[in-house]
């Protein structure tokens, strides 16, 4: 079975870095080849993610670098040369591929990697919906929340929901610095350390984090806030978050890094502060490694954050909530890491999540 993925970039996102992983895993059949379509033009800041593809999986890269309408004609290209019998779509790469899929005539997946209402723009999701109601397009929800949000947008017909998987992380070479440089930061061992792990974009809303963090400190708690993410997307953003931040010296902005594990292997507890989302790979990550979460109740976080068990969340979007949700992680210690860890091995690791997604994509070449 040849299977070719196509998505719309490389950077360090959840969608991307599931992206990578799915098909790092597939190839390791035999019988299958599985080919990764990026479709943007590659820069430096999609390095760390290229540099994960497996040397199994084939690496094609279009070069676009606007929305001109020759992308269509680019990936129509490949498609005839690589003649795949069956694509995957992420992202806004369903909305490029679309025409061109509609001419091969091949089964096309497509997973919905939040909530369908704000994956992509309303007239987009006509699209999608006439693609996926007169031609063999298969949308994928990947948690509870975000295949009620399908059917919503869709039709209640559509109903295939594979949960995100995600490759267990390890610790890299470079942890022995990490870990010193965290411990140079804790004033004793009973200092806390929270990791949030994204760009900084509007969505993640880390305002919201650093705003409810400078609160905990007010209350006298004794901890510190590692932001690690680019600052490039919205400068503006960036600017706004460095100006909330008086505590300089227990919220740290540290940038991109391409050892999040070793970062997580040293916190207490990882944040999301996200406006939407649908399953965040990083908590899933975050599992695989014993570490609970702290997040705002959205998405399909929800599915999988359970009060005392795996993580807590805030009430609402208030910083007070957020506050407070931080405060039961330290103060209650009731989470037990190798839960977590069973959890996710029982449930959520990329091994398990191919298998379904192999099992869909024979089922479909067969209809």
């Amino acid at each position: 079975m040849k299977i070719v993925h196509i998505t719309p970039d490389l950077h360090t996102g959840g969608a991307q870095n599931f992206c990578v992983d799915i098909c790092n895993e597939l190839a390791k059949n035999p019988e299958d080849e599985v080919v990764l379509c990026s479709l943007e033009k590659m820069n430096d800041k999609q390095k760390i993610m290229f540099g994960k593809i497996n040397p199994n999986v084939k690496f094609v890269c279009l070069d676009k670098v606007t929305n001109s309408p020759k992308i269509i004609w680019k990936i129509f290209k490949m498609l005839l040369s690589q003649k795949p019998d069956i694509t995957h779509t992420h992202l806004r790469a369903q909305f490029f591929a679309a025409l061109p899929l509609v001419l091969m005539r091949k089964p096309n997946i497509h997973t919905i990697h939040s909530v369908a209402q704000k994956e992509t723009p309303k007239a987009r999701r006509k699209l999608y919906k006439f693609l996926y109601d007169f031609f063999d397009f298969t949308p994928v929800a990947i948690s509870d929340m975000v295949l009620r949000s399908m059917k919503e947008e869709y039709g209640q017909k559509y109903n295939v929901k594979i949960d995100n998987g995600a490759k267990a992380l390890c610790v890299t070479p470079k942890y022995e610095d990490t870990k010193r440089f965290i411990e140079n930061l804790k004033e004793n061992e009973n200092s806390k350390i929270f990791v949030s792990i994204g760009r900084l974009f509007n969505v993640k809303n880390q305002g919201l984090l650093i705003d409810a963090f400078e609160l905990l400190l007010k209350k006298g708690y004794d901890a510190h806030l590692l932001i690690l993410g680019s600052y490039d997307v919205i400068p503006e953003f960036t600017k706004e978050c460095r100006e909330k931040i008086k505590t300089t010296d227990r919220i740290h902005l540290l940038g991109e890094k391409n050892n999040v594990a070793d970062y997580l292997k040293e916190a207490d507890a990882l944040c999301f502060s996200s406006i939407y989302e649908g399953m965040p790979i990083t908590i899933l990550e975050a599992f695989s490694m014993g570490i609970p979460t702290v997040s705002t109740p959205v998405g399909g976080i929800p599915d999988i954050i359970k009060e005392g068990k795996t993580g807590y969340l805030s009430k609402d979007m208030s910083p007070e909530s957020y506050c407070l949700a931080l405060q039961k992680i330290i103060d209650d210690k009731k989470i037990d890491s190798n839960e977590l860890i069973d959890l996710f091995n029982n449930n959520y690791t990329i091994e398990k999540c191919a298998a379904k997604y192999r099992k869909l994509y024979q089922d479909k070449i067969t209809k």
